[in-house]
């Protein structure tokens, strides 16, 4: 058979008398399409490489990513947001009194109305945390493709920097960091970053507001708000490192000649995304003002903090922790097994770590032989320094918190920059490929550069156990449901007692593991875990007679507690009271197996309420100093030359009562020391041969009380520490009496009467 073609002339005929109306729309398709290919690849490469990741096929809606660690404080979060309207002061936790977020909250703002939208569709804490994190992927890598593309990064590149940006290792696994999850405004403080670097104008003149190109000057004002909001009012670590490189690119323009008035419009970005994260904080802390302080004010970080919670540029070298090649976990952990691993465990990922890499190299080369670095290379190479010298341990952060503020202690966060930085690098790099060598090339190049990243920053192992997810969700359903099905509304107290938050637990209990009966209970029940220590509102428990059951049930009774849980993990290694509970309130009326949880109806028993503001309005009293040591026969703190024991009166009326410590010297040589009360002086010379007992009788007034210890000589280092414990003294067994009229103890008797941490 013999196959006849058509002339190429004939087929241009053909093309030629197609009408004029069928050409446009193709066109018109074209001009639609091409803008938006690269962001529909990128959303749906990102999607897909967060469902491989996450297992996505396996969650059902009701489902938790998470319920370990701080995942049940994100839960309950979120819970609040969805039955308030937002994360506002909540009677379901914390009973009697309840939580007051605004004493541990954040800047949140747009993450909080994001789960508030998301909750107008109906879904459980469970559904919409879930959904608001699955939704973080592709919205970090459309706003890494866009900046990518506004650095003149070609499609190809700009797609693995979004995808690649989506899935930095570790964001899997953020489920429990939820906020912190959404870092999809970070490249929009990149882009005020580079921006406010370059001197560029970033908003218009009037003139142009009003003239012929009015339209296209509105429209750059209105993106420079969108972008100062989407920022400012974003976690406030975000907001934090933002203004951070804000400051560094200014004074790095201003020490090479720009004339200060010149960085004023760089300033005013700075204090607009400043601003708005503290008219947020402000807005959120003006709820303070109701509670009473009863130490220290509560979740209040120490400078120490920020070596502790800062990373390690090894960290970035390293492969990720949970990576999916068995010999490549094997070296990170086997290394963190030989030091000290940072606590987040940061990674970088093989092409963000090549990216910087080069960046770095080149850059340092070129100035060392003389040569010229270009503009953009120049500015990525001074940011990425300044990040990295924020992210690492000794670092420019620890200068933030002995001389600024030490509350932004988690530096190795910074690594979500750096990440970003060496994608940027790499999308470059790719676009410089496939200006030389075009576009059959570059596209199944970055394709491959693509897949291997993906597999390098993501680990199936690590996704969620879905189906141990959904046996726990169901058994802590059942458990609270039978309670409240027992006992009705009513508030449950929760053994053993624990601080909120950032409270180590004790024996074999996970962080906030207290939260989890109240994630799946009915609205009915509340639940005494859960209000901020440091505030009244909690620290009424820590005078609870723990050591002693039958009178610890009778308090809670008196205090309108209608069933007490008892968590038998937070007992592993201590003396677990339920048998002592069995004997006074019977057996229990529901229990969660797997959870290790029972509840107990406190209904049978006679309740004296009118103890119930002795209990509830008790004396707690703390001193200033090292951790308490339980360890020994008495609990003690390293503490001196100078510190303050505080008398926290909750009631409403002065009440007279007897404290006790004892203190010895550090050192051989005897030490004065002068205890100053109200009403009282006592004057004792201790050393470390020689210990002395104070006691003071005292009326303490509604609200704090201070008691001044001090002594001669300077703090010395304390022995077998190596000198990593600097102190003066020793003090020891502080009690206070309040001979029986209210509940009364010190945070050493509380600390020396609870079960001890395991972990």
């Amino acid at each position: 058979m013999t196959v006849t073609r058509a002339p190429k002339d004939h087929l241009a005929s053909v093309t030629a008398r197609r009408p004029a109306a069928a050409r446009v729309p193709s066109r018109r398709r074209r001009i639609w399409a091409d803008p938006l290919a690269g962001p529909l690849v990128v959303t749906v490469s990102s999607l897909a490489a967060a469902a491989q990741a996450l297992r996505l096929w396996q969650w059902r809606p009701g489902l938790p990513m998470g319920l370990d660690g701080d995942a049940s404080y994100v839960l309950m979060q979120v819970r609040t947001i969805l039955e308030q309207g937002w994360y506002a002061p909540t009677s379901r936790i914390g009973a009697p009194d309840g939580l007051n977020p605004s004493w541990h909250s954040t800047a949140d703002v747009l993450n909080f109305a994001t789960i508030r939208l998301l909750g107008l569709f109906g879904g459980s804490p469970a559904t919409v945390s879930a959904l608001f994190f699955i939704a973080q992927f592709p919205l970090a890598a459309l706003s890494a493709y866009w900046l990518a593309r506004h650095l003149r990064v070609g499609r190809p590149g700009a797609v693995v920097v979004g995808v690649l940006f989506a899935v930095l290792p570790g964001h899997q696994v953020w489920f429990a960091h939820l906020w912190l999850a959404a870092y999809w405004m970070v490249p929009l403080a990149l882009w005020l970053v580079v921006e406010v670097a370059r001197g560029n104008r970033l908003w218009p003149q009037l003139s142009d507001l009003r003239g012929p190109g009015a339209t296209a000057a509105r429209w750059s004002a209105m993106r420079l708000i969108a972008m100062g909001v989407a920022v400012g009012l974003a976690d406030v670590y975000y907001v934090a490192f933002t203004l951070l490189l804000i400051s560094g690119v200014l004074l790095l323009r201003l020490v090479t000649g720009t004339r200060p008035r010149n960085l004023l419009p760089g300033a005013g970005v700075a204090a607009a995304v400043g601003g708005l994260c503290a008219i947020s904080l402000v807005a959120v802390t003006r709820g303070r003002a109701g509670d009473q302080v009863t130490g220290g004010l509560p979740a209040q970080r120490v400078i120490g903090e920020s070596e502790t919670y800062a990373g390690r540029l090894i960290d970035l070298v390293l492969p990720w922790y949970e990576h999916r090649s068995e010999p490549l976990r094997f070296l990170t952990n086997a290394y963190g097994v030989a030091t000290t691993p940072s606590v987040e465990r940061p990674a970088l990922g093989v092409v963000a770590l090549v990216g910087l890499g080069a960046l770095l190299v080149t850059t340092f080369a070129a100035l060392l032989t003389g040569r010229r670095v270009g503009p953009l290379p120049g500015l990525l190479s001074a940011l990425a320094v300044i990040c990295l010298g924020f992210y690492t341990r000794g670092g420019l952060g620890s200068l933030v918190a002995l001389f600024v503020t030490p509350q932004i202690r988690t530096w190795s966060r910074f690594v979500v920059l750096v990440g970003l930085l060496g994608l940027l690098v790499v999308g470059l790099a790719l676009t410089r490929v496939g200006a030389q060598r075009g576009r059959r090339l570059v596209w199944p190049l970055a394709a491959i550069v693509t897949l291997v990243g993906v597999f390098d920053q993501t680990s199936p192992a690590a996704a969620p156990h879905y189906e141990a997810l959904r046996h726990r969700t169901a058994d802590l359903t059942a458990y609270t449901v039978a309670l409240h099905r027992e006992v009705g509304d009513c508030p449950v107290f929760q053994l053993p007692v624990v601080s909120f938050p950032e409270e180590p637990p004790p024996g074999r209990m996970g962080d906030y593991d207290h939260l989890l009966p109240s994630t799946f209970a009915p609205k009915g029940l509340s639940w005494s875990y859960g209000a901020i220590r440091g505030t009244a509102r909690a620290d009424w428990q820590l005078a609870l007679p723990v050591a002693r059951t039958p009178q610890l049930l009778d308090d809670i009774a008196a205090a309108g507690f209608c069933a007490v849980e008892v968590d038998r993990d937070g007992y592993a290694g201590g003396d677990d009271p339920s048998a002592d509970i069995r004997r006074v309130a019977g057996v229990p009326v529901a229990s969660a197996v797997p959870e290790a949880l029972d509840a107990y109806d406190l209904r049978r028993l006679r309740a004296d309420h009118s103890r119930r503001d002795a209990v509830l309005q008790p004396v707690v009293v703390s001193a200033a100093g090292s951790l308490i040591d339980t360890s020994g026969t008495d609990p003690f703190q390293w503490t001196g030359p100078s510190t303050v024991i505080t008398l926290a009166n909750m009631g409403r009326g002065p009440r007279p009562l007897t404290l006790t410590f004892r203190l010895e010297g550090i050192g051989p040589t005897q030490r004065t020391v002068v205890v100053t009360a109200p009403g009282a002086q006592r004057r004792v010379t201790v050393s470390a041969n020689r210990s002395e007992l104070v006691s003071l009788a005292l009326t303490v007034q509604p609200g704090s009380t201070r008691v001044e210890v001090s002594t001669d000589g300077r703090a010395e280092s304390v022995p077998g520490t190596a000198g990593s414990v600097v102190a003066a003294l020793r003090l020891s067994n502080l009690r206070v009496d309040a001979n029986g009229v209210v509940n009364a103890a010190s945070l050493q008797q509380f600390a020396a009467a609870s079960p001890r941490s395991l972990q």
